[in-house]
């Protein structure tokens, strides 16, 4: 007998932030997200709370679908959903999933979308694919340069060599030359959707990744390997 599982959601959206000098200079035309459907609220999960039944979902880039840019402010959304015996749960191939199978950083499609008859209760979840893309964005430079993301055990103190001043020194040997880098401190989530311990076989933490626009570069566990590249790199 197909299992379903109902989602109640708590009716709020919540704000998450707002940025006043911040804004968004997306290069997507006059909207930026207007790819998106009004009747299909796609976001990604945020949180997952097996305890008290719900998960968080980010909508941000849904509820911004008829906003004109590039100039728009940086605020975000998100939706809270607490689950309980009535709505499907299921991958985009019709397989049924469940709350377990559910990873932060998934892509979701939630059926009904919220709008001005919405009574706080989904009928569907949909767990969609995702695109290399979609799981590196946390990793991969958005910016025509390197992204050095420095990826740790949360709890964990970090060495003093690849702290801040990591950052500076990379800065420093690109000092003249035409590349840009930025820099980004990441977590590791052995919940996350992809597991980047795996993906990128990383054998121990902290580790420093090189990520240009489309792929891993270059991966070090210490920092004199790291500058070593940046100095030989052509």
């Amino acid at each position: 007998m197909q299992q379903r599982i109902s989602l109640l959601v708590i009716f709020l959206i919540t704000l998450l932030f707002i940025s006043a000098c911040g804004k968004n200079t997306g290069d997507n035309g006059e909207y930026p997200y207007g790819h998106y459907k009004d009747d299909e609220m796609i976001g990604t999960v945020w949180e997952v709370n097996k305890n008290e039944n719900s998960i968080v979902v980010d909508i941000s880039e849904w509820e911004k679908r008829d906003r004109k840019g590039p100039d728009m402010t940086d605020e975000g959304y998100t939706y809270t959903a607490k689950l309980t015996k009535e709505t499907l749960i299921e991958r985009e191939d019709g397989t049924l999933a469940s709350i377990d199978e559910i990873k932060k950083g998934q892509k979701v499609l939630v059926n009904p979308p919220r709008g001005n008859d919405f009574k706080g209760i989904a009928n569907e979840i949909i767990l969609l694919e995702m695109s290399y893309e979609e799981k590196y964005a946390r990793l991969l430079s958005h910016i025509d340069g390197f992204n050095i993301v420095v990826m740790y055990k949360d709890g964990k103190t970090l060495p003093t060599e690849i702290q801040e001043s990591v950052y500076e020194n990379v800065m420093n040997i690109l000092e003249g030359t035409e590349h840009r880098a930025v820099a980004a401190w990441v977590p590791y989530d052995e919940n996350y959707v992809l597991d980047y311990k795996e993906a990128l076989d990383i054998e121990q933490f902290p580790v420093v990744l090189v990520f240009n626009q489309e792929e891993l570069l270059f991966k070090a566990y210490n920092v004199d390997d790291l500058y070593d590249f940046f100095k030989n790199f052509n």
